[in-house]
């Protein structure tokens, strides 16, 4: 029989007080897409049916090519925000949570890499594109 009170039960498995701050974040993310994501279905409303010369005479106009990149890499870093802290609350093994969290971080630049150089290789014509 143990006489540890609540207090002592629970000690060191707490908060790690940073999650606070990856909350709040998630959440600027998310407001941020808001807007976004109306311009992203106008857009896509705005090229349906133009087929492929009126989907990309759409990137090529350079607003439409900065709010792409701009969509892109802010749900990129939303995608990154919420899969570490899937990663870090779900996986207890220092090695898999190491990993993870390192692989979530590659992942996601490699996307957001890839996405930035399309969006800019079809925006400007470059790479004889």
């Amino acid at each position: 029989m143990s006489f540890e009170t609540d207090k002592k039960k629970v000690e060191g498995l707490g908060s790690a007080h940073h999650g606070a701050g990856v909350w709040i974040k998630e959440r600027v993310s998310s407001l941020i897409l808001v807007p976004l994501t109306v311009w992203g279905l106008w857009g896509a409303w705005t090229i349906a049916n133009t087929g492929y010369d009126g989907a990309w005479a759409f990137v090529r106009n350079p607003i439409n090519a900065a709010l792409l990149a701009v969509t892109v890499l802010v749900s990129i870093y939303h995608m990154h925000l919420g899969m570490r802290v899937v990663i870090e609350d779900y996986l207890h093994k220092t090695l898999g949570k190491g990993l993870s969290l390192f692989l979530n971080f590659v992942v996601c630049a490699a996307l957001a890499v890839a996405t930035v150089i399309s969006i800019l290789m079809v925006a400007f014509g470059g790479f004889g594109v």
